[in-house]
C-alpha cells in the first residue's frame, strides 16, 4: 500500500472516530438513584413509616418484647449455675435440666415467632416496592422527556457521576407532585373487579 493510500485510510479512520465521538457527545445520559427516591420522596417516607408501624404491631401481637425480656432474665439467672457444668452433670440434676429445657423451648419459640414476623414484613415490603415502581416509572419518563434524555442509567451500575447529570432530585419532586401519599398510590393501582350481582330468588319473575 503506497503513502497516498495510507493517508486516505488514516483520514477515513479519523473521520469515523470523530463521527462516533460526536454521536456519543450528542447522546444525553442521566443518572437516577432509585434508593434515594424511595427514601426521600413523600410517598417513600410514608411507605417506610407504614412498614415500621406494621413491624411494631407484629412485635406486640406476637409478644416478642415480653418473650425476649423473659429469655434475658432467665438466661442471666441460669448462666452462673450451669456455665461450669458438663452436659452430663446438668442432665443428672433434674431441676437444672428442667430449667435448661424450658429456656431452650422458649428460645426456639422466640425464633419461630421472629421468623414469622420477618417473613410478613419482607412480603409487605416487596409489595410496597412493586407498587412504588409502578408510579416511579411515569415520574422518571416525565423528567427524562423534560431533560431531553436519551437514556436514564441506575446509579448502582455507575462508577462516576457528575452532579449535573443526576436527575434524582427532579424525579423526587415529580413524584411528590403526582403521587405524594399511599392514598394517591392506591388510586393509581388497578382496582379489583366488582362482584357479580346475585340473582333474585325465583329467577326474577
Amino acid at each position: 500500500m503506497n503513502v497516498r493510500k495510507l493517508a486516505l485510510v488514516a483520514a477515513v479512520f479519523v473521520g469515523l472516530t470523530n463521527m462516533a465521538g460526536a454521536a456519543f457527545a450528542q447522546t444525553k445520559v442521566f443518572i437516577l438513584d432509585e434508593q434515594r427516591v424511595r427514601q426521600e420522596s413523600k410517598l417513600g417516607k410514608e411507605l417506610n413509616a407504614s412498614l415500621d408501624t406494621f413491624t411494631s404491631a407484629g412485635v406486640d401481637q406476637l409478644g416478642l418484647k415480653t418473650l425476649k425480656t423473659e429469655l434475658d432474665s432467665e438466661g442471666a439467672s441460669l448462666k452462673p449455675q450451669i456455665e461450669s457444668l458438663t452436659p452430663e452433670a446438668i442432665a443428672a440434676n433434674p431441676t437444672l435440666k428442667a430449667r435448661v429445657e424450658t429456656l431452650n423451648r422458649k428460645a426456639q419459640d422466640f425464633m419461630q415467632r421472629q421468623d414469622v414476623l420477618s417473613q410478613n414484613v419482607e412480603q409487605r415490603d416487596n409489595n410496597y416496592n412493586m407498587a412504588f415502581l409502578q408510579v416511579l416509572a411515569p415520574a422518571v419518563e416525565a423528567v427524562a422527556k423534560e431533560a431531553g434524555a436519551d437514556a436514564i442509567v441506575s446509579v448502582s451500575s455507575t462508577w462516576y457521576v457528575k452532579d449535573n447529570v443526576d436527575i434524582t432530585a427532579k424525579v423526587i419532586a415529580r413524584l411528590d407532585a403526582t403521587v405524594p401519599s399511599i392514598a394517591a398510590l392506591q388510586a393509581t393501582l388497578p382496582q379489583p373487579p366488582a362482584p357479580a350481582a346475585v340473582p333474585a330468588p325465583g329467577g326474577g319473575r
